[in-house]
């Protein structure tokens, strides 16, 4: 792109792919709107007459997400940019794609014969590389990069302000023809959605005894019963997740701690209907208050920050031994013994374990299926207070809620 270029603005849901034409198109007002709200939109620039977008900037402010698409004179996307909006209101780059074509016919991401490169950044301005070279199949290569955090961070341009996503100074970008409107598309009929960390599903209804799920992949409907896992005890209000066989005095602790105190560990287990003795661990709960839940976030731990995480990812503690736990930082041992290890094998589906000489105690429960990672979410009061943690073992994350 040269400098000088000029481009026309025009504000629309996005860019389709198949049809290779952008659909939705609005005025800058209601553009203006969604990006006040924080509704998702997208601008295209345009050479003037052309259909077809040199830049396409994808925009859902309350995701903290922007997204920008550069385009090659075949109308396929070559580089993709995207960026999260940090809690100091600058604009970080959080991943890069890009993509080389060989031939003038060559389809958009093909994996045969073009080739790829993906970068992702943390907070740091530390990252990965993967290179696939033209063919997929073979030569590919990843390693370790660095960047400065002034090549990664950016102000959040103003609306209006797009040529920060272009990679070129000195555009001219003219207003576009707010006559020229389309119907307006719901929105599960626009052509792209931000990316998005794992959400929690369903945690009020799996917390419901008799709630019944369908479960994803036809593996049939379950039905959910509580169990009253025991009290933890927590001098230090700082709570541990993890596996319990790999607990020491070095595990870390959540960011968000509470009050020291007593409190509550509820286990969820899901019956299924058509099998009534086969029973497995869905999620535990501790419960901080017993008050209703109006907000949901993932538990961190020191280091973390959400924003980074790619879409449907998340951050959960490692599980080898099928075991998870909930215990306090205090009651943590300085090493796991084997009398200690054996204890948690008797974990069915729940077990309260007090450590030698520890003040606290540790709340073991099966993890779901077994082994895998699994997160753990904060429940918040109205108030913004620790309402409860739970940890999910991700069986109900697709399934489908019959009754509650």
């Amino acid at each position: 792109m040269s400098e000088g270029t000029l481009l026309d603005v025009v504000y629309c849901e996005g860019w389709d792919p198949a049809a290779r034409a952008l659909i939705g198109r609005f005025s800058p007002g209601i553009a203006r709107e969604r990006d006040a709200s924080g509704e998702q939109y997208a601008v295209a620039l345009v050479r003037p007459g052309s259909e077809v977008p040199l830049v396409l900037v994808e925009v859902a402010w309350k995701h903290h997400f922007a997204r920008s698409a550069h385009f090659d004179e075949r109308s396929r996307r070559r580089g993709l940019f995207e960026f999260r909006v940090l809690e100091d209101g600058s604009l970080f780059l959080v991943k890069v794609e890009q993509w080389t074509y060989h031939f003038d016919d060559q389809e958009e991401f093909d994996e045969q014969n073009a080739g790829r490169v993906e970068l992702s950044f943390g907070p740091d301005g530390d990252g990965w590389m993967h290179k696939a070279p033209r063919g997929y199949g073979g030569g590919s290569s990843s390693g370790r990069v660095r960047k400065p955090l002034s090549e990664l961070r950016m102000p959040k341009p103003a609306f209006g302000d797009w040529e920060p996503f272009t990679n070129s100074k000195e555009l001219t970008l003219r207003a576009p023809d707010t006559s020229v409107t389309d119907p307006p598309l719901p929105v599960e009929e626009r052509p792209w959605r931000p990316s998005v960390p794992l959400r929690p599903f369903g945690i009020d209804e799996m917390f419901t005894a008799g709630t019944r799920f369908s479960l994803s992949g036809g593996h049939g409907v379950v039905e959910i019963g509580l169990r009253d896992a025991g009290t933890l005890r927590m001098t230090s209000g700082r709570l541990v997740a993890a596996d319990p066989a790999f607990l020491d005095s070095d595990a870390a602790h959540f960011t968000v701690t509470v009050p020291p105190g007593e409190y509550r560990v509820t286990v969820s287990v899901i019956r299924f209907v058509d099998e009534p003795s086969h029973e497995r661990v869905v999620a535990a709960k501790l419960v901080v208050a017993d008050v209703p839940v109006t907000t949901w976030e993932a538990a961190l731990w020191p280091g973390q920050n959400a924003l980074f995480l790619g879409d449907g990812e998340f951050y959960g503690y490692g599980v080898d031994s099928g075991t998870g736990c909930f215990t306090d930082a205090d009651a943590l041992p300085e090493e796991m013994d084997d009398d200690l290890l054996e204890r948690f094998e008797e974990v069915d589906p729940h077990i309260d374990v007090t450590p030698d000489g520890a003040d606290g105690n540790i709340i073991a429960f099966t993890t779901g299926w077994g082994d895998g990672s699994y997160p753990t979410w904060i429940g918040r009061a109205a108030d913004g207070t620790p309402a409860c943690f739970v940890t999910d073992m991700l069986i109900l994350n697709r399934a489908r809620i019959l009754t509650a």
